[in-house]
């Protein structure tokens, strides 16, 4: 199926800055029906081929106001010599997958550790990437970059329990259920707002490569985590905080799904989390990196470089870095 229309680029803000083209209603409602009928939700982001003159990429369309935008990334917007306002004309092909190629029965196929696309060891740069406030993507993404070893018992869910609560008393299907209420993934006009802002609040990002899911990052208000207020002694030691305040964030887990680590994925993430936690209402974020091996808290490099400062280094192996707004 393709489509050609020409449209006005514009500038949509999340947790960095991206352009897009808004694809035309009728269009729109003709590629969500295909969508639809080739088993994709409505909600979410649908793959396609994208061509500008003589220029063709595989990205993915993104849901927007009941239709779809086209992102159009640096790598073709830059020499094109194309910014905000301008008029372009694009292609959009959508090819169906076949029977036993659905999405559905893809399905399966997101729970296996490695994708076929993976492997390559190829930095990626954020501008490489999409990264979404997690309600605006879908859970079955979520689940693909959760599919395997810790990150697959966890679920983010470390710093979340309550007194006498472990992996192994609730289970990784309960943990993923929590995880899923925290994130709202795919509801987009659903959650909190934070006070004086009209920015949606939710507990993390995920980031896309070439349309596939490949990273998770957890940012939140501070105080929304129990076990790092009641039991975790690396936040305060040696400071005078207010545990209860909100408006202060925290940067608590990085996951990048297999076969695609060690590429640069969670650096980017820790950057968009800047934005991110700021357009929420947030005064201060914080994060607590493991200066012997980063793990899932990240690396001191990783949030150095996304313009946190180093606070105090409690214990032999942890570090306090923050942003103050």
């Amino acid at each position: 199926m393709d489509h050609e229309f020409s449209g006005e680029i514009i500038e949509w803000r999340g947790p960095a800055p991206y352009y897009f083209v808004p694809v035309p209603e009728q269009d729109a409602a003709a590629l969500k029906a295909a969508a639809s009928a080739a088993g994709y939700n409505s909600w979410g982001m649908l793959p396609i081929r994208a061509r500008l003159g003589s220029t063709e990429w595989k990205t993915s369309l993104w849901s927007k106001d009941g239709g779809y935008v086209v992102p159009l990334k640096d790598a073709v917007r830059k020499p094109a010599g194309l910014d905000e306002g301008d008029e372009v004309e694009l292609r959009l092909t959508f090819d169906a997958p076949t029977r036993k190629q659905t999405p559905r029965n893809q399905a399966a196929a997101k729970r296996v550790p490695v994708p076929r696309t993976a492997g390559s060891r190829e930095p990626v740069t954020a501008e490489q990437l999409t990264i979404l406030p997690a309600n605006e993507a879908a859970w079955e993404d979520l689940q693909a970059v959760f599919a395997a070893g810790d990150p697959a018992r966890c679920w983010c869910q470390r710093y979340r329990m309550l007194p006498k609560e472990s992996w192994g008393s609730e289970g990784p299907e309960e943990l993923a259920a929590r995880l899923r209420d925290q994130t709202a993934c795919g509801q987009r006009k659903t959650g909190q707002k934070a006070a004086g802002t009209t920015a949606q609040v939710t507990s993390g990002l995920v980031a896309y490569l070439d349309g596939e899911p490949v990273g998770w990052c957890a940012v939140a208000p501070r105080a929304d985590h129990p076990r790092l207020l009641r039991d975790f002694r690396v936040p305060w030691l040696g400071r005078n905080e207010d545990r209860t305040d909100a408006t202060v964030w925290a940067v608590t887990c990085f996951v990048t799904r297999a076969g695609y680590r060690r590429r640069g994925i969670g650096r980017a993430l820790a950057g968009a989390t800047v934005d991110f936690a700021r357009e929420r209402g947030a005064r201060a974020i914080e994060g607590y990196p493991d200066f012997v091996d980063g793990g899932s808290v990240g690396t001191l490099a990783m949030f150095a470089d996304a313009g946190f400062a180093e606070v105090s280094r409690p214990g032999n192996r942890r570090a306090v870095f923050r942003i103050d707004f």
